[in-house]
């Protein structure tokens, strides 16, 4: 197999785990804001919604302090960040078409189409009331991408290089949502044994987020 085939593959998985991911942790983000939260600022969840995907520095570079609104534009749609929902479906789909003879027309269908419907919602359309709904909808696509991956394509080098990049994504979120809720929830040298614990395992069990270290992922693209 080619280098930049394997390539093409593995960032074509990992992206779309990460838009997935990046939906999951909005809806946390909006569920856990709508419970009320006694002496508390109300923009905490979704700040850890920025800080736990990587998206905190670019968010405040551009539009400064926090809203509701201007998270989920910036999370979702905004072309300029590159670990939104749009550019990780674009990425994805870029990479899928550079090695379209080697993945199954199921597989292509699936990333092709969503990317297309994507693009056909309107950001002012997508209201915190119809949040729910639309990110139910690209967890859904998501879940029809790992379907046809999972179900029509041999189980060959090119099957395994994609599995590569879901998994290496998936564990990257995990340890950021770990990171983030850790000193969130945690009193300077405090231990962890006073029930935020279980806290910190739902989050990341419902909604790993998708981020490295300190910056965002850069754009694999095709050569």
């Amino acid at each position: 197999m080619l280098g930049r085939t394997a390539s093409s593959l593995f960032w074509m998985s990992r992206y779309h785990e990460r838009a997935q991911n990046i939906a999951k942790l909005l809806e946390v983000a909006y569920r856990t804001a709508m419970v009320p939260h006694s002496g508390q600022n109300d923009m905490g969840d979704w700040r850890f919604a920025l800080a736990s995907s990587g998206c905190e520095f670019g968010y405040s570079e551009k539009h400064g302090e926090a809203t509701p609104r201007g998270v989920i534009t910036y999370m979702v749609f905004d072309k300029d960040n590159p670990s939104s929902v749009r550019t990780c479906l674009e990425t994805a789909r870029n990479n899928a078409r550079a090695v379209r003879t080697g993945i199954t027309a199921e597989l292509w269908e699936a990333i092709n189409t969503t990317f297309i419907e994507f693009n056909d919602v309107s950001p002012q359309s997508i209201t915190q009331d119809r949040l729910p709904d639309f990110l139910a909808w690209i967890s859904q696509r998501a879940h029809l991408f790992r379907g046809a991956l999972l179900n029509t394509v041999l189980r060959d080098d090119g099957y395994y290089f994609s599995q590569l990049g879901n998994f290496v994504e998936r564990a990257d979120n995990t340890a950021r949502v770990l990171d983030t809720q850790y000193w969130v929830l945690l009193p300077d040298n405090d231990v962890i044994g006073d029930g935020s614990w279980s806290g910190i395992n739902g989050r990341a069990s419902f909604a790993p987020c998708q981020a490295t270290a300190a910056t965002a992922l850069p754009i694999r693209t095709p050569n």
